[in-house]
């Protein structure tokens, strides 16, 4: 029997237009998670959780971008080989 067409690979939130709308809420909020961290800090609240989180906020923001806009799920080859 031939192959038979499994259909997108990619996750929903991966197809344009909705990778450019997760890519605008990502970017939304890791501003708002480092603002948020520079206010603790200010405040002089929450001692070491603010720096991770003005640092982990945009890796985690560049992270799904990347995840949502630039992977390339077709290479991934059949799962369970």
């Amino acid at each position: 029997m031939p192959d038979e067409y499994v259909g997108d690979s990619r996750p929903w939130a991966a197809r344009k237009p909705q990778s450019y709308v997760m890519s605008a809420i990502l970017i939304a909020l890791a501003i708002a998670l480092v603002w948020q961290g520079f206010a603790y800090i200010n405040a002089g609240r929450g001692g070491l959780v603010p720096y991770f989180i003005i640092l982990g906020g945009p890796v985690l923001a560049i992270y799904y971008i990347w995840y949502f806009s630039f992977r390339r799920f077709e290479s991934d080859g059949p799962k369970g080989e």
